[in-house]
């Protein structure tokens, strides 16, 4: 396999791993980046297949896993949006004296509705994955838009976003989209997620669609030690839409807790 490459921003002294969504590369941090760098140390990872690591051979959660463990400095708060909140918890559960706290962002230990449990339709999931394979930067673009308020201070800042996300060969292949497919749909980590030892804080939007905001109440009865808050007016992406207020959260969390 080629080289795993990073980005590290900051000059804090503590580590943050911030890991990403869906077919989605590690420039969507751009805000919160120039934000938390002053307190933190940021270590913003591309998966194999996506952005910087585009070339990489596709590999499983273990193994993404395994090559943290290696890259990665110890005693790091695991900060995961999205699928990659699946990864990050994976890594909190198999490595807990290498993990400082996990965060998870919109996300979810099983993102498939069933009964007594919300989350994504499958049908809809399928949808979301042949718009990507499709039209990327169309569905991109819309996903976007959808999530930050109406109003122009927001439009301004989702103009510069797009900018940087939809740089030339940023599309991650098929391949790539479906390997993340299939992590969403297979993926289940309700029976273990109440072993997580570590502090645990997770960020949702009460307007998100895709990991819906009753989830909170479900992993509160899960996970008694850790804490939850609800982003008001906030969609998928609250570090987007909320940024100050995502920034303060992180802060205040952790700097009490550590």
């Amino acid at each position: 396999m080629k080289k795993f490459t990073w980005k590290t921003q900051g000059n804090g002294d503590i580590n943050i791993v911030i890991l990403n969504g869906w077919g989605i590369n590690c420039k969507i941090w751009f805000f919160i980046v120039q934000k938390l760098s002053i307190y933190f140390k940021l270590h913003l990872i591309d998966l194999p297949g996506i952005g910087s690591n585009k070339k990489l051979s596709l590999i499983s959660i273990k193994q993404i896993i395994e090559i943290l463990n290696f890259y990665m400095p110890k005693n790091s708060i695991y900060l995961g949006w999205s699928l990659g909140g699946l990864i990050a918890t994976n890594f909190a559960l198999l490595y807990p004296k290498k993990t400082l706290g996990l965060v998870h962002v919109a996300s979810s230990p099983y993102f498939i509705n069933q009964k007594n449990w919300p989350g994504i339709e499958k049908k809809n999931i399928y949808r979301i994955y042949h718009n990507l394979s499709n039209k990327y930067y169309e569905t991109i673009n819309d996903f976007l838009s959808l999530q930050i308020l109406k109003q122009k201070k927001y439009f301004e800042d989702l103009e510069v976003l797009k900018k940087i996300l939809f740089q030339k060969d940023n599309i991650p292949n098929r391949k790539t989209l479906k390997k993340g497919l299939e992590i969403l749909l297979s993926m289940d980590l309700r029976s273990k997620i109440s072993m997580i030892k570590v502090p645990f804080l997770r960020i949702y939007g009460s307007l998100d669609t895709l990991v819906p905001k009753k989830i909170s109440n479900l992993i509160d009865l899960i996970c008694p030690n850790s804490q939850s808050i609800i982003i008001e007016k906030a969609g998928h992406i609250p570090f987007i839409s909320h940024k100050e207020e995502f920034c303060s959260i992180l802060l205040e969390y952790f700097f009490k807790k550590i």
